[in-house]
């Protein structure tokens, strides 16, 4: 205001003296001038408040949109939170889940563990009955032998016994005959109970075979089954013992049937059923020992079975070796990317909260802003509205001022009517001060303030006074012209009436003066003004990048 008040002062002093031909062709350029400034003055005055106008609704949509994308992108943020919680419950259960693996890992590993010193122990185990088994093999094989011995030796006391009875029967066969039948009697009994006792033998060591067969199919307890090859060994060790026996027993049959040789010669009849006997004998020992045999190999082949069971079983136990250490490697590994992940989700979080504080930071500092514009805005509706105010008081008082001076220019009009070109002269120029002063109190900005209205009354008061004069001397001068000739009249009407023109043309100056430093002023405004939307619309634009980078980083979060 003290800038404008000193242009004020300044302008009509430093305004150069135009001569007075040059404004009077200068009128009417200034007349079109002022219509056309009027209608510029009209638009430019529409414009501000067009513009604020249209700032503030361009504001508060920026706000409004704002406010929305804040809350889609906090929406977002919270589904993207809710999202990050699933998915650590979710490695929280595949954490326990692979806890709970683990712990089956290692109750398989102990299981294993057990099952190999089981496995050793039934391997051991396997030795021994297989040690057993030769042992029984060598000793089957023994049996046989002796057996055999026994057989070749039955049957050469038998063919020596028979050529001696063959010898003796001829000597002495009545005498002898009853002997014979006793040791006859005697001896089948021996055979009888030698081959009793060798058959019960011989059915125990098949019933001792099957059970050992049994038992090696079961495979369950590798103790019963050590008791059974025990039990076997005692069988055989009987056996041992039978054969023995048998072998005394066959002792005294051989001094028997060499006692008994002379009394055979006549017995050719039960020598030859005592030979089938014999034979019989013969046969039955020889399945025996094929039975013998059979079961040693079927127990050797269920001993190789066994073997290849166990050799199945620890390949078995080495493949889930391998297979629970791949595991073990696989869950490391996934245990290892689970960590990872967990890893990046917590620094995705950090980012994106950071990136909400940010948000929430320009938010609130977008907030502030917008209370500062509104602010703005109805300081500016205040000083408009009383600018308004001013700009009403200002019409009433120009008015007031304008009925004044008609009615002045009234008084003047009445003592003038004599001077005909004066009068429609002046007439003209009040007709055009009339417009004049209408055009500036219609098209006044709102910064004009009382004290132009106090110079442009004091140019009023001044040109009243000017006119008063003009009249003054217009009246001393028709005096003058009627105590003068009508010659000196009419000179002196025409002086008067260049003096008029010239105070005209004096006033037009002064009033297009003034109208120039009302027009430099209003201009002035209009550009302060202008600088101050412009200033606006910079601050609009901004903030519009502001929140347009902000809008980027948001939708960077959000991609993240």
């Amino acid at each position: 205001m003290p800038s404008k008040n000193k242009n004020k002062s300044a302008n009509p002093n430093d305004k150069p003296a135009v001569n007075l031909q040059d404004d009077a062709a200068k009128k009417s350029l200034k007349v079109s001038k002022a219509d056309s400034s009027a209608n510029s003055r009209s638009g430019s005055g529409k414009l501000p408040k067009f513009l604020s106008a249209l700032s503030y609704l361009v504001l508060v949509s920026g706000a409004a949109f704002a406010s929305f994308y804040l809350q889609r992108v906090l929406t977002e943020v919270n589904q993207i939170r809710s999202e990050s919680e699933e998915a650590l419950q979710k490695n929280s259960e595949v954490l326990q889940k692979v806890q709970q693996a683990l712990q089956q890992v290692n109750s398989m590993k102990f299981s294993l563990e057990g099952l190999e010193a089981t496995v050793g122990r039934t391997q051991a185990e396997l030795e021994s009955t297989n040690r057993a088994i030769i042992k029984g093999e060598t000793e089957t094989r023994r049996v046989e032998e002796v057996l055999q011995k026994l057989q070749n030796e039955i049957l050469r006391d038998l063919s020596e016994g028979i050529r001696e009875v063959k010898q003796a029967r001829e000597h002495d066969f009545s005498s002898l005959e009853k002997t014979l039948e006793v040791r006859l009697a005697e001896l089948t009994r021996s055979i009888a109970d030698s081959v009793a006792e060798f058959t019960g033998a011989q059915e125990e060591a098949q019933a001792q075979l099957s059970n050992l067969k049994i038992r090696l199919e079961e495979q369950n307890e590798p103790s019963n089954l050590k008791n059974e090859l025990l039990a076997i060994t005692s069988a055989v060790a009987g056996l041992h013992t039978a054969n023995e026996v048998a072998e005394g027993n066959i002792g005294v049959l051989r001094e028997q049937i060499v006692s008994v040789s002379s009394e055979l010669q006549t017995r050719n009849k039960e020598l030859a059923s005592l030979s089938e006997e014999i034979e019989a004998v013969r046969s039955l020992v020889q399945t025996t020992v094929g039975s013998l045999r059979q079961d040693v190999s079927a127990s050797q082949a269920i001993v190789q079975a066994m073997s290849d069971q166990i050799q199945s079983a620890q390949d078995e136990q080495l493949r889930t070796s391998q297979a629970l250490q791949s595991l073990q490697t696989d869950l490391m590994r996934e245990l290892s990317k689970t960590e990872i992940r967990e890893d990046d989700m917590e620094a995705r979080l950090k980012v994106t909260e950071e990136s909400i504080e940010a948000l929430a930071n320009s938010a609130a500092v977008q907030a502030s802003r917008v209370e500062a514009f509104l602010s703005k805005y109805d300081s500016h509706e205040s000083s408009l509205a009383a600018q308004s105010q001013g700009d009403e008081k200002a019409r009433q008082a120009l008015k007031e001022e304008l009925g004044g001076l008609r009615s002045s220019l009234g008084e003047l009009q009445a003592r003038i009517e004599d001077l005909a070109d004066t009068n429609t002269r002046l007439k003209e120029v009040d007709g055009w001060m009339d417009d004049v002063i209408m055009y500036d109190a219609l098209e006044l900005q709102p910064v004009l303030q009382t004290e132009q209205l106090q110079n442009d009354e004091s140019e009023n008061a001044g040109l009243k006074d000017e006119a008063a004069e003009e009249v003054a001397k217009e009246v001393a001068a028709e005096e003058a012209v009627e105590e003068v000739a009508p010659e000196e009249l009419f000179d002196e009407d025409a002086s008067a009436e260049e003096v008029v023109e010239e105070e005209a043309a004096e006033e037009v100056v002064e009033e297009e003066a003034a109208e120039e430093v009302v027009e430099e002023e209003v201009a002035a405004e209009e550009t302060v003004e202008e600088e101050a939307a412009a200033e606006e619309v910079v601050e609009d634009e901004v903030a519009a990048g502001e929140l347009v980078e902000e809008e980027a980083v948001a939708e960077e979060v959000v991609e993240q």
